[in-house]
């Protein structure tokens, strides 16, 4: 017998990845202004970074922590100087924000990686998409 109960834990992973996926991904209206465009894809990338960060301090509020202290300071400063690189949009910046959250993720315990490693599959692909 199929316990339903381990299956909706999935699927509603599954269906919020995908939701958030297809709507980060999302074009800017055509009729927004260039300025207007900025601030679409800022908005977009900044909810896939705060996805990153919600996770990891939900990850270690749980009993017993599934990520621990310090891995979850280390997603929340990252997340910080994710968000002042995406605010000043200088040269490079998207590259900067990837590589970044690569190197905040390669030092991480790798069972924490790997917890963590949907949502930050996430944010690349809309930091991505939404910078095309």
């Amino acid at each position: 017998m199929i316990r339903t109960k381990l299956l909706i834990v999935p699927f509603v992973l599954f269906f919020a990845i995908g939701l958030a996926g297809q709507q980060g991904c999302a074009k800017a209206p055509p009729t927004l202004s260039p300025v207007g465009v900025t601030a679409f894809q800022n908005l977009q990338i900044a909810k896939a970074l705060d996805t990153v960060r919600d996770i990891a301090v939900d990850a270690n509020a749980t009993t017993p922590p599934v990520l621990s202290t310090s891995t979850t300071r280390s997603i929340v400063t990252w997340h910080k100087g994710a968000l002042q690189v995406l605010n000043a949009r200088s040269a490079g910046w998207p590259t900067t924000i990837a590589t970044s959250l690569d190197a905040v993720v390669g030092n991480l315990p790798a069972k924490e990686r790997d917890t963590l490693a949907p949502y930050v599959t996430l944010a690349k692909t809309i930091l991505q998409e939404a910078t095309r």
